[in-house]
């Protein structure tokens, strides 16, 4: 269901009898006046949730920002005015066609909200109510082919619009047989890497050093102390997208999968993110990598920057020796970036 205040704020604008411009601080107000004091209010989510909801019903087509208008001054922010469309919206479906609806979708947020009653949403529900009664029936394609046969347009699943649109009914692309595109990464695999039975994995985060590193593989020149037979480039927080399809790598390999990023928050919330993410793999921090960037040259933190929650205690109880030395740099807003690892310095 939707929350109260975005109850209220559909209600103040279906009073309009026709389109009207209202000032967002006036519209606010009238959404505080609803509760029964500001700390009902603030508990019930505030002007965050207020900021969420008016863009939802902008997202309706109930609302639109005036575009020329200043914008506010409060984070986030929003434009001082909006356009409130009114009642011409409103559109009743027949009771019969919602109860039909309900037996293979959830349509109850459009029994609800009237002004959601519109024929388009009706047609997209129409199609979606059969495909699903015969779903057995159609094979897995992907997405933009799905889209194009329900609703006419191959792009209409992958847009904003889409996407509201099934997380309003509560159905996902794997509810449509939708085969979701598997993300893939840049690696590096060693000559014999079919032959192997026991795989040591590095993931690099940054580009330039993955490159480093493939070139010193290539040329048999590895410095550090553990050579790895699978290199991968985890393209910053991409990684914790295409970690999966790993999978195919290893094909059942036994593994053993490290990790080395830059010395700062956001690299060590990489891993961090990872090791909590996919506990299976019990995925290691390339220490003897760390211990290198460590003796290269410091340089500030051009970006504030914090370490993911729960990330520093892991830390301190996993890799103590090493955060110890870490520490320092942060608090004094410093960092080394993976770069430090190059040609002039291996």
């Amino acid at each position: 269901m939707y929350s109260k205040m975005l109850k209220v704020i559909v209600d103040i604008t279906k009073k309009k009898t026709k389109k009207t411009k209202h000032s967002v601080k006036a519209l606010e107000l009238s959404v505080k006046n609803s509760y029964y004091n500001e700390k009902e209010y603030q508990e019930a989510g505030g002007y965050r949730r207020f900021y969420e909801s008016l863009l939802q019903i902008e997202e309706e087509g109930l609302v639109q920002r005036v575009k020329s208008s200043r914008l506010n001054n409060l984070a986030p922010v929003l434009h001082e005015q909006y356009w409130l469309f009114g009642r011409k919206q409103k559109q009743r479906w027949n009771d019969s066609v919602i109860l039909m609806l309900l037996d293979e979708l959830n349509v109850r947020k459009y029994r609800s909200l009237s002004f959601l009653q519109t024929e388009d949403n009706l047609s997209k529900l129409l199609a979606l109510y059969r495909f699903m009664k015969t779903k057995d029936e159609y094979n897995w394609i992907n997405r933009e082919e799905r889209s194009l046969m329900l609703f006419g347009d191959e792009k209409f699943l992958s847009s904003n619009k889409g996407k509201l649109f099934l997380k309003r009914i509560d159905l996902t692309l794997h509810d449509l047989k939708i085969e979701e595109k598997q993300n893939e990464f840049e690696y590096w695999i060693s000559a014999d890497f079919d032959k192997m039975s026991n795989i040591r994995v590095l993931i690099i985060e940054g580009k330039a050093t993955y490159r480093t590193l493939k070139k010193q593989l290539a040329k048999n020149e590895w410095i550090f102390e553990k050579r790895p037979g699978l290199l991968i480039f985890g393209q910053g927080n991409g990684i914790v997208s295409t970690f999966p399809y790993i999978e195919r790598l290893l094909r059942e390999k036994n593994s053993t999968i490290s990790y080395a990023g830059d010395i700062d928050p956001s690299g060590l919330s990489i891993y961090y993110t990872l090791v909590h993410r996919f506990p299976d793999y019990h995925i290691q921090l390339a220490e003897d990598i760390y211990d290198f960037m460590m003796k290269q040259q410091y340089y500030p933190q051009q970006t504030s920057q914090v370490l993911a929650s729960g990330a520093e205690q892991y830390f301190k109880t996993h890799f103590p020796h090493l955060y110890h030395q870490i520490e320092p740099l942060f608090t004094e807003g410093l960092r080394i970036p993976q770069e430090v690892i190059n040609f002039d310095t291996i």
